[in-house]
């Protein structure tokens, strides 16, 4: 067992590295200024991610009416914001090893979904949609870095949470740490935007901060949601456990919540083909 996470970090053979052109894309959502251009061009030049994000442009998911054969092109039909998108995603499902015991494409659809939920829900209540979708997009890849560091750990750590305890709590004691922290570390390496950090730090228990993220707030009902989805719950049964709490803080009312819940839950990213 790693006790710390520095100690966890040291365990890693091989510590996720995100492409370059992500890291940078992550640190211009916030900026208004940002140059299309010279985003287009960097993008273009990075052709994993490229090859990607046009496979998933000419997806029936986006239902164009021609092939789309560069970056260029791309920008026009679908706009940079749901390039951004698609590029963060690429590059950040490319950064993460095959790894034994662990099922990667449930983890991923879990993510993609997650990310979907809180763009969302974001949009809804008018705050940066793009950083909603990357912070629930990485909000559990603390799961991956424990696995690849702590791998004797993992297995108890699911049998507990199987038998219906509280991840958070679990790992807590069994590691004295969690996955939410570890995901915080690495997006710190990563040299994240502090906001970003922030809210994966917080995004688990969000009121258990004295000051709790909006967005932390939006990623942990986005993935409630998620787990809900991937459960095949009813809608009545989402909203028995619903964290209503969370929600208040968003400034958002339950019964328009769960009027609005339908459509949310018919959102689809369409990336799952990136964890294939």
């Amino acid at each position: 067992m790693a006790k710390n996470m520095n100690e966890l970090f040291d365990n890693i053979y091989k510590i996720p590295k995100v492409p370059e052109v992500v890291r940078n894309l992550i640190i211009q959502l916030n900026d208004p200024d940002f140059d299309i251009d010279e985003i287009v061009k960097n993008v273009s030049r990075d052709q994993v991610i490229s090859m990607k994000v046009l496979r998933l442009v000419n997806s029936a998911h986006f239902g164009l009416s021609r092939k789309i054969v560069s970056i260029e092109d791309a920008v026009i039909l679908i706009g940079m914001k749901q390039l951004k998108t698609l590029v963060i995603a690429s590059g950040i499902v490319s950064a993460v090893p095959e790894l034994d015991n662990f099922d990667l494409k449930t983890f991923w659809s879990d993510s993609f979904r997650t990310a979907t939920y809180a763009k969302w829900i974001a949009d809804e209540i008018n705050t940066d949609s793009e950083m909603a979708f990357t912070a629930g997009l990485i909000s559990n890849m603390g799961q991956i870095l424990i696995h690849m560091g702590a791998p004797e750990t993992v297995c108890e750590i699911e049998k507990f949470v199987k038998s219906g305890g509280r991840r958070t709590e679990i790992e807590q004691t069994l590691l004295g740490y969690t996955n939410a922290e570890v995901c915080a570390e690495l997006c710190r390496r990563w040299k994240f935007p502090d906001v970003l950090i922030e809210t994966i730090k917080q995004c688990h228990e969000p009121l258990k901060f004295e000051n709790p993220s909006t967005d932390a707030c939006i990623i942990n009902i986005a993935e409630y949601l998620s787990a809900c989805r991937r459960d095949n719950l009813s809608l009545e049964d989402m909203m028995e456990t619903f964290p209503a709490d969370v929600l208040m803080r968003l400034g958002i009312e339950r019964e328009e919540f769960s009027d609005k819940l339908p459509v949310l839950l018919k959102s689809n990213s369409g990336l799952d083909s990136l964890a294939a």
